[in-house]
C-alpha cells in the first residue's frame, strides 16, 4: 500500500482552486461528478414516498465534498471522524471552525466527505438522522469526476445505467432507491452561475434535478418497506462562495401537481435582512424554466418553533408569492420538531424536512410537496462555504 506522501505526490501536491466567477457551460453527465478545482460541494436529494398502503414517507440524503487545504485539516477532519471525546473539546471545536471559515486558495489532494441520512415517518412524526465521515485517502470516500458516483464508508450516490441509485443504511435505518429524471437538469442563476454575494466568486454552480421518480425501499427499526413517490436533486459547487456578511439561507424545494417545480433561494445577512442576490426558479411542465429575481418574490415565515436542543428558532409555515408569475403558496412544515444537529460531521446545525404546499397559480388552486433547508439559524455559516 502505498504512503500517504506518496499518494500525494503521485495527484501533485498542492493546487489552486478556481472560484466561480462568470457562466459557463455545464455538461451532463460530467457535471453530475465530482469538481475537484473547486473547494466545497454537495450532492443533494430529498423527497416524499408512499408505502403501499399509503402510508406516507419523507427522506432527505446528502453528501457534502470539502478539499482540504493543508496537513492541519486533515489531522482536524480525521480526529472529528474518530474520536467523539475530541469532539467535544472547546479548542478543537473552534480549530475546526477555523479552518471552515480559511479563505485560503490551495488544497493538498485530499478531500473530507460528510454524508447525512434523515428518514421521517409522518404518520407518527418521528424522524431518525444519521451522519457518516470519511476522507478520500485509500477510498474510503470519494467521488468520480466523469459521471454521477459519489461514496462515503458505504453510502452511495451513483449513476446505473440512466438512472440514479442511492443506498444508505445504520442501526436498522436505510434506504436503497432508484430514481428517474422526468425532466432534464435545470440551471438557476444564469447559466448555472447563482451570486450570494457583491464580489466576483462570491457564487457558486448550482443546478437541480426535479421531479425525479422514485421506487425502491426504505428501512424503518428493521423493517423493510416497499415505496414510490417523488424526489428531488440539487448540486452546487464553489470556492469561497458565502462572504461575511450572511448569516445562512433558507432554500426551498417544490414539486407541485400541476406540473410545475419552484426552487427558492432566500439568502439571510447577519443584519435580518434578504440579500438582493436571492432568487428563484420556476420550471415549467415542458422542462424549460424562467428565472425569479429578489423584487419579484416575497417570503413572509408565518409560524416558528424553538430547538430545546440549540435553542434557534426556526420558520415553520411560510406565505410565499412571485408576482411575475401569479403564484401564491401557503407552505407548512409537517414536522415542525426536524432540526439535524450535526455532532460529529460539518458542525453546522440546520433545520431540514418535509413540507405541504398549498396555494394558486393564475387564479386556479394548486397543492404540492417539498422539502425546506433553513441554515444560519444556529450559528452563522458566513465564509464557511
Amino acid at each position: 500500500m502505498r504512503s500517504i506522501k506518496a499518494i500525494l505526490r503521485h495527484r501533485g501536491g498542492t493546487r489552486l482552486l478556481r472560484r466561480a466567477c462568470e457562466a459557463t457551460t455545464l455538461s451532463f453527465p460530467r457535471d453530475h461528478g465530482q469538481h475537484s478545482d473547486f473547494r466545497t460541494e454537495w450532492w443533494y436529494l430529498s423527497g416524499h414516498l408512499y408505502s403501499d398502503t399509503g402510508i406516507e414517507w419523507a427522506y432527505h440524503f446528502t453528501i457534502f465534498r470539502r478539499a482540504l487545504e493543508k496537513w492541519t485539516d486533515l489531522a482536524l477532519v480525521a480526529a472529528a471522524i474518530s474520536s467523539r471525546a475530541v469532539r467535544n473539546i472547546a479548542a478543537f471545536q473552534r480549530a475546526l471552525a477555523r479552518m471552515l471559515e480559511s479563505q485560503n486558495s490551495k488544497r493538498i489532494g485530499v478531500d473530507g466527505y460528510v454524508s447525512h441520512l434523515a428518514i421521517t415517518n409522518l404518520a407518527q412524526q418521528e424522524y431518525a438522522f444519521f451522519e457518516r465521515a470519511g476522507t478520500s485517502l485509500f477510498q474510503i470516500a470519494g467521488a468520480r469526476g466523469d459521471c454521477l458516483n459519489a461514496w462515503v464508508k458505504g453510502w452511495k450516490f451513483q449513476d446505473k445505467g440512466g438512472l440514479i441509485h442511492v443506498a444508505a443504511e445504520r442501526d436498522k435505518f436505510g434506504i436503497d432507491l432508484e430514481l428517474h429524471p422526468v425532466k432534464p437538469p435545470v440551471l438557476h442563476g444564469s447559466q448555472g452561475l447563482t451570486n450570494k454575494g457583491s464580489e466576483t466568486g462570491q457564487a457558486s454552480y448550482h443546478y437541480s434535478l426535479a421531479p425525479l421518480s422514485t421506487s425502491g425501499s426504505l428501512m424503518w427499526r428493521g423493517e423493510t418497506i416497499h415505496v414510490q413517490g417523488d424526489s428531488w436533486m440539487d448540486r452546487e459547487f464553489a470556492t469561497s462562495m458565502m462572504p461575511k456578511s450572511v448569516r445562512g439561507w433558507d432554500w426551498f424545494g417544490l414539486i407541485l401537481d400541476n406540473g410545475h417545480e419552484v426552487m427558492i433561494s432566500l439568502i439571510r445577512l447577519l443584519d435580518g435582512s434578504i440579500a438582493e442576490t436571492s432568487s428563484a426558479t420556476l420550471v415549467l411542465p415542458d422542462g424549460t424554466s424562467r428565472g425569479i429575481t429578489a423584487d419579484h418574490l416575497r417570503v413572509e415565515p408565518a409560524e416558528f418553533w424553538i430547538s430545546p436542543a440549540t435553542g434557534a428558532r426556526y420558520p415553520v409555515n411560510w406565505v410565499a408569492e412571485i408576482d411575475r408569475v401569479n403564484l401564491c403558496l401557503n407552505i407548512s412544515a409537517l414536522i415542525k420538531e426536524h432540526e439535524l444537529v450535526s455532532a460529529s460531521s460539518t458542525t453546522v446545525d440546520y433545520w431540514e424536512g418535509p413540507v405541504r404546499v398549498s396555494g394558486t397559480m393564475c387564479g386556479k388552486p394548486i397543492a404540492g410537496n417539498g422539502h425546506v433547508e433553513l441554515v444560519g439559524y444556529s450559528q452563522s455559516v458566513g465564509g464557511k462555504f
